[in-house]
């Protein structure tokens, strides 16, 4: 197995301030993505303040997938902004410390275990991480030290859940969350979704009934 020190350096994000966190507001105006000649975003426009969820829906395609990656800074927008603000407007480096982020794009680490991936991002991002506690959150076995690639899909995506959760985020993104999870996979996103309301935002992009009902609001995409 392979060691998380042995891995090359990587430009680390500045880590969390240890003050007392101001809540973020979300506001999206505008916003446009094209990838060459295609359209994929035109004109999506919403806000969200804390103790929000937002639901984005949309048919496959319709760029639920790239919204989230611009929320989340993968992504620069054709036009329009995004803007995080706590008490005044934030940095893209700023939010991006204070933004989880689970999706079907989020890539770990194969020949590590659940436990080896949650360290090394933790330390990468120069943060503690209760990685145990996080597990077990995610309803995973903290002693288990299989390699991921041994993991079921459903199980994938329980790491994946507890990586977003990792830094205490202020603001949720979840892409499919549910996706490969079985009913009680399904139940803990919905206690993960109601629990991060009390503390933050949330933007949910997904098109399971079941996710939207999650959701104060929902933003359609076309």
């Amino acid at each position: 197995m392979s060691d998380p020190a042995a891995f090359p350096a990587i430009p680390r994000p500045k880590p969390p301030s240890t003050e007392p966190v101001t809540p973020l507001t979300l506001n999206v105006s505008g916003l446009g993505k094209r990838f060459g000649a295609r359209l994929v975003l035109q004109d999506v426009s919403f806000s969200a303040a804390p103790g929000e969820i937002v639901g984005v829906a949309g048919p496959n395609g319709s760029g639920k997938s790239t919204l989230l990656h611009i929320l989340c800074g993968l992504l620069r927008p054709t036009r329009g902004r995004v803007e995080y603000s706590a008490g005044g407007p934030l940095t893209p480096n700023q939010a991006r410390s204070r933004i989880g982020f689970c999706g079907p794009s989020l890539q770990l680490y194969d020949d590590l275990s659940a436990s080896e991936n949650l360290a090394f991002f933790a330390r990468w991002r120069g943060i503690p991480a209760a990685v145990d506690e996080l597990l077990a959150r995610v309803g995973l076995d903290p002693s288990r030290k299989d390699p991921l690639r041994a993991y079921s899909s459903g199980m994938r995506q329980r790491v994946k859940l507890a990586w977003a959760l990792m830094h205490g985020p202020s603001v949720l993104l979840l892409d499919e969350p549910g996706a490969n999870l079985d009913d009680a996979g399904r139940a803990l996103v919905a206690a993960i979704v109601a629990a991060h309301a009390r503390r933050g935002l949330a933007v949910v992009a997904s098109n399971d009934p079941d996710e939207l009902a999650l959701c104060g609001r929902v933003v359609t995409v076309t």
